[in-house]
């Protein structure tokens, strides 16, 4: 029965038009205070989402562990929808949390599926270093909930699955985020 931990990235220095903002140096603290909250525990197969604020999450645990990371694209963020200025995709976000999942467009729900048939056919125990929204939809779709909204996974926080013949399970979610900004 593997168990996976999905794990929000860091802060992010965040900005209109930056497509892959890296840590802020916040961030880059939280990454260190990860591996000191995850140090007792064995280690798991490492991946991360091909965005650099996940890989530079992920780096401290991949030293720490001695284990290599895997980047993995399903794992990345929720794409806008198309011909979506970059400079809107914030707003687009924080409306988006009040909808539910069936009002996605296609490639979006494409995007969803590809999360959770990756999550599913995964054969041992393993880290996800992903996105707020990766979090929310595994969660959404554990729970068969329509809200993409399910709760605001903070920085670093640690939300743990089972997997058990091919279906996951909540066992919590991680610790959420007073504010309301993403």
């Amino acid at each position: 029965m593997p168990r996976i931990l999905l794990i929000r990235h860091g802060e992010a220095a965040k900005a209109p038009g930056v497509e892959d903002p890296r840590l802020t140096p916040l961030g880059e603290q939280q990454a260190d205070t990860l591996v000191q909250r995850l140090a007792q525990k064995r280690p798991l197969a490492l991946v991360s989402s091909p965005k650099a604020r996940a890989q530079q999450t992920a780096m401290p645990l991949s030293r720490a562990w001695h284990q290599p990371m895997t980047i993995e694209p399903r794992v990345t963020e929720i794409p806008s929808p198309r011909e979506l200025p970059l400079a809107q995709r914030g707003r687009w976000i924080r409306e988006l949390l009040q909808r539910q999942w069936d009002q996605l467009e296609d490639h979006q729900l494409g995007w969803r599926r590809e999360i959770m048939d990756y999550l599913v056919r995964l054969q041992a125990d393993a880290a996800v270093v992903c996105h707020f929204m990766v979090i929310n939809s595994v969660v959404a779709a554990i729970r068969r909930d329509s809200k993409i909204l399910q709760f605001r996974p903070d920085y670093t926080s640690v939300t743990e699955l089972q997997l058990q013949e091919g279906s996951l399970t909540l066992v919590q979610c991680g610790e959420a985020r007073t504010s309301q900004i993403l």
